[in-house]
This record gives structure tokens, C-alpha cells and sequence, in this order.
């Protein structure tokens, strides 16, 4: 009993090991590589496997409306603390020496802000409110 518990906790253990660690094996990779449009290729990726990962959890979950619900706000809150924190960020912005222009630094700012309430209103449309299908 002790040893399938342990290693079914293993393999779950790998599961949701394996693909932080191919991440960073390849963001540290990616750090070799001096041409930008491979870090484009890379972003595009992400955003295709993360739309594709929510449509998957949407299309698995079997419990209750309500706690789906409950399991979309929990997950995408990430994206929604990441853009209150990049507003906060952006009205507390400050040159770092007399005469800074930091208009490159607003724009940055705002286009993160931009990116992270984009992710946080598709995150919560993908995994709770797409229609399911039933199979028969």
C-alpha cells in the first residue's frame, strides 16, 4: 500500500516537474542565442500552449459550476495581482537621476499591464466559461 502511494506520488511529482524544468532548460538556453526573433517564437509558443493547457483543464473539470468558478478566479488571479502590481508600478514611476526621460519605462510598463489583463480576462474565459461538450 506504502509503495503505490509513494510511487504514484512520484510520478505525479514528475508530471508537474517536468515541464518547469523544460522551461528553464530553455530559457537558459535561450540566453546563448543573440537574435531576438527566437524570444518572439518562444512568446508565441507560451501563449498557444497556455490557451491550449486552459481549453484542456476547462474541457476536464467535473466538479460543480460554482467550484469551477472558484478554481478560475484562484488561477488567474496571478494575472490579475501581476497587472494591479504593474499599475502601482507605473504610478510610482520615478527617474532615476535628475533629467531621466522615463517615457521608454511608461511604455514598458503599460504594455505589461496590457499583456497581464489580457491573460487574466482569457485565463478566466478559457477555463470557465467555454462550453463543454459531452461525449457519448
Amino acid at each position: 500500500m506504502v509503495s503505490k502511494l509513494l510511487v504514484s506520488w512520484n510520478v505525479s511529482i514528475y508530471y508537474e516537474c517536468s515541464p518547469i524544468l523544460l522551461t528553464a532548460l530553455l530559457i537558459y538556453i535561450l540566453t546563448y542565442f543573440l537574435i531576438p526573433y527566437v524570444h518572439l517564437l518562444v512568446m508565441i509558443l507560451a501563449v498557444v500552449a497556455s490557451i491550449f493547457l486552459w481549453v484542456i483543464l476547462n474541457q476536464a473539470w467535473q466538479g460543480t459550476r460554482r467550484n469551477c468558478l472558484k478554481m478560475v478566479a484562484v488561477g488567474s488571479s496571478f494575472y490579475l495581482i501581476l497587472s494591479l502590481m504593474l499599475i502601482y508600478m507605473l504610478v510610482t514611476l520615478e527617474p532615476s537621476y535628475p533629467g531621466d526621460d522615463t517615457f521608454m519605462r511608461a511604455i514598458g510598463i503599460v504594455m505589461g499591464i496590457v499583456v497581464t489583463t489580457v491573460a487574466f480576462i482569457s485565463c478566466f474565459i478559457f477555463t470557465g466559461f467555454l462550453n463543454k461538450k459531452k461525449l457519448n
